[in-house]
């Protein structure tokens, strides 16, 4: 089912193209203006092998599209006057008084300032995440069975023994994509007194209806689970992760702010709508007003290339600056698409979502190739443009 075709053909040739030529299984897009739907499709299938066709309802892994939820979580604690932005880390997690910056001789030595709450949420803080590290610190970050979302462990005793381990840099002086929203996690955890996903799913995804939101997939639900693929250069796609024999079919013990979920369209369109909304749906308030606009400005000093942020993806972040949580669109110009104020961010099976606050806009695209290519950035790049 196609809605609003007219002006989206290009985007509608695109997605053909690539669903026939198997690059991708299957995806979903979707396009909102003024809180008005102008624009879905779902293409292709779940999987190759069943041939299941992609629906509305399909179950898709968001991985690092969970960062913002967890920086959310967070942040709405914050809007109630549980902590400073500001505060030391260490006021929280004991554990991180005396960070070391890592050096190759083994001499970490002592950081100048104290990781703040400020700093996990722009990824500031010095922390790294291996799967997106090429630095020597990655190996002793594995070595520990610290990885992400894929850790060992429960989320109090990850984020205990990563802090023991050094950081990459002094906190605040470059950004670094990092495991810091599993940190998030965990201080909505300490700071929440109860456990993260009971957190989400009683403040945020009860009651912005996020029925199929969560850390694992229940069995009923496994027909509705799409599968994951990757890609090797020009080789044909292949299966990394089968609905049947996921990993997602289990409760994990370690519950990832930094890229556990699962989501579906609709229930990551009802948190894209919150954030339109500037913090409420439904007549039901989950941030206020100001913390929205507070959350999706640019908080670093300067773009993130500004900041040394690696290029992934195809993106050198010139441009681009970061806010609590999220990416911050800054010089159109520079970024290739869009209005000055365009926020959002993607996860590592090419899914992607960005809300524009100028012209009243949602795009979100999830599809499952966990492959760092422009796919996601290409497609969700042509909305803004038909639209102008």
């Amino acid at each position: 089912m196609v809605q609003g075709k007219i002006g989206f053909t290009q985007i509608e040739d695109y997605l053909d193209a690539r669903t026939q030529a198997q690059d991708i299984a299957g995806c979903s897009m979707l396009v909102m203006r003024g809180g008005k739907e102008i624009y879905s499709t779902f293409k292709g299938v779940q999987d190759l092998e069943s041939g299941r066709p992609i629906a509305r309802n399909t179950i898709y892994r968001i991985y690092s599209m969970t960062k913002p939820v967890a920086s959310v979580a967070l942040v709405m604690l914050w809007d109630r006057g549980a902590f400073g932005l500001d505060d030391p880390l260490e006021r929280y997690l004991p554990a991180f008084a005396d960070m070391k910056v890592y050096d190759p001789d083994g001499s970490h030595s002592s950081t100048e300032g104290k990781i703040t709450i400020r700093h996990l949420l722009t990824h500031t803080s010095g922390l790294i995440l291996p799967a997106f590290s090429e630095h020597p610190l990655r190996n002793v970050y594995l070595s520990r069975g610290i990885n992400g979302s894929r850790s060992e462990g429960d989320l109090a005793d990850v984020i205990c023994e990563l802090a023991k381990l050094p950081l990459l840099f002094e906190p605040g002086t470059r950004w670094e994509y990092s495991m810091a929203t599993d940190v998030v996690g965990r201080l909505v955890e300490v700071i929440g007194s109860r456990p993260f996903e009971e957190f989400l799913r009683e403040e945020l995804f009860g009651p912005l209806n996020m029925v199929d939101t969560d850390f694992y997939l229940p069995r009923g639900k496994i027909l509705r689970f799409a599968a994951n693929y990757t890609r090797d250069g020009d080789a044909p796609i292949r299966l990394i992760d089968s609905p049947e024999a996921s990993r997602y079919l289990n409760i994990p013990e370690y519950k990832s702010g930094n890229g556990g979920l699962l989501s579906t369209m609709d229930d990551y369109l009802q948190f894209c709508l919150m954030l339109r909304n500037r913090g409420t749906l439904g007549g039901v308030q989950i941030l206020k007003e100001e913390t929205v606009d507070l959350m999706t400005r640019n908080h670093l000093d300067g773009d993130m290339a500004d900041m040394d942020a690696a290029e992934f993806g195809g993106l050198d972040w010139h441009g681009m600056g970061f806010g609590l949580g999220f990416s911050v669109v800054l010089k159109p110009i520079r970024v290739g698409y869009g209005n000055v104020g365009i926020y959002g961010w993607s996860g590592a099976a090419s899914t992607y979502f960005w809300i524009d606050p100028i012209d009243d806009l949602i795009a979100i695209f999830f599809t499952q190739l966990c492959r760092l290519a422009p796919i996601q950035y290409e497609v969700t790049c042509d909305p803004w443009s038909t639209i102008h």
